[in-house]
């Protein structure tokens, strides 16, 4: 009995051993393959952010006032209307003038007056230097009639300030651009009665615009005036302009703690509208080169910035996690302090699903723009 057992344990084994080579003959036990994730990477290098930051800016008209009427009177003429365009000096609107026009003509009168008495004063004040000289009159008559030529010359003077008056309350009935540029908008009628200060109208100059936006100090403390920057704008398809750098705030505003900047454009094809938001690139004035990485395959776990980097290992490609310690960003690339070495490959697409030591796939590498 026993041999026989023997005999068919030995026979099982047999055919054990004979199903497990046909297997691995036929690949049914090889291991399942290893799970690579596909990821796209970009190599680290050292070049010079083109751009130091972007900031949201907000277009203004160059010149912009709100134009009010210096003297009352009644709206007797709407020489423009919105959207005209006036040189400086042309005229918007007309008040009634009749009455100044009396007044002109009462002070021009009253320094005719003035010139003639002063003439007379002057005349007899002669008269009286002739014949104190012969002893003929008293001194006391002489210095009366010094004191008739003093009142006679500031009399003048007087009727001289009366005159202007009159004169600049008629020119001030036709209300005038104060700059070239196109109307914005008529607040009054034709028969409105405006007082002094009354708004009327308002006129617009964007033959060039200012384009104003905030920076944090450590930014500011980078700009230089008479800089170029970059503009672009997304209602107008994201075209970008050229501008010039003005101005850099050395007061934090109490609101955000930014620093206002503003900068001048042209206005070259009446594209800008006050209002308009635009994205400005700052300039870079920095010519030092620093490590660069994507911005894209910038990760924030646990508060601090890693990427992913892929390293061989064994044959194999493999994501390992870096820590990094960043500077500025101009959108595109992100300065890298510490961290990265020159050459190490970054992973910018597919990296939110990997962990340290996940088995990748490197599916390409695209070129990225804005480095210098």
């Amino acid at each position: 009995m026993a041999i026989v057992l023997l005999a068919c344990c030995g026979v099982v084994a047999c055919e054990q051993s004979n199903a497990a080579r046909v297997e691995s003959e036929s690949g049914l036990d090889a291991r399942a393959p290893e799970t690579r994730l596909r990821v796209r990477v970009e190599a680290v290098r050292r070049a010079r952010l083109a751009s130091a930051g972007r900031v949201t800016g907000t277009v203004r008209a160059f010149h912009r006032a709100r134009i009010t009427a210096e003297i009352q009177g009644r709206v007797v003429a709407r020489v423009v209307e919105p959207g005209a365009q006036l040189e400086r000096g042309g005229v918007l609107l007309e008040l009634e003038a009749s009455r100044l026009s009396l007044e002109v003509r009462r002070t021009k009168a009253a320094l005719q007056l003035s010139r003639t008495v002063l003439a007379h004063a002057e005349r007899e004040f002669e008269r009286g230097e002739l014949l104190i000289a012969k002893s003929a009159i008293s001194t006391q008559h002489r210095d009366d009639l010094r004191l008739a030529l003093d009142r006679a010359r500031d009399e003048l003077a007087l009727a001289e300030v009366a005159r202007d008056t009159a004169e600049r309350n008629y020119a001030d009935c036709r209300i005038e651009a104060p700059f070239a540029g196109s109307v914005d908008s008529i607040d009054v009628n034709v028969g409105d009665f405006v007082s002094a200060g009354t708004p009327v109208a308002t006129m617009v100059d964007l033959s060039r615009v200012r384009i104003y936006g905030g920076v944090t100090a450590r930014e500011a403390a980078r700009l230089t005036p008479g800089s170029k920057a970059r503009v672009s704008f997304a209602d107008l398809g994201g075209r970008s302009f050229e501008a010039t750098l003005q101005s850099v705030g050395r007061v934090s505003d109490p609101a955000d703690g930014t620093y206002e900047i503003e900068l001048w454009m042209d206005n070259t094809n009446a594209l800008m509208r006050d209002g308009l938001v635009a994205r400005v690139e700052l300039p870079n004035e920095a010519r030092a080169q620093h490590m660069l990485a994507p911005r894209s395959a910038l990760l924030r776990r646990d508060g601090r910035p890693q990427v992913f980097v892929v390293v061989d290992e064994a044959g194999r490609s493999v994501a390992r996690t870096r820590i990094l310690r960043t500077g500025r960003s101009d959108g595109n690339w992100i300065e890298v302090l510490d961290g990265l070495e020159a050459g190490d490959r970054v992973v910018y697409d597919g990296h939110f699903a990997l962990a340290d030591g996940s088995i990748v796939e490197i599916d390409g590498a695209d070129a990225k723009s804005g480095l210098e």
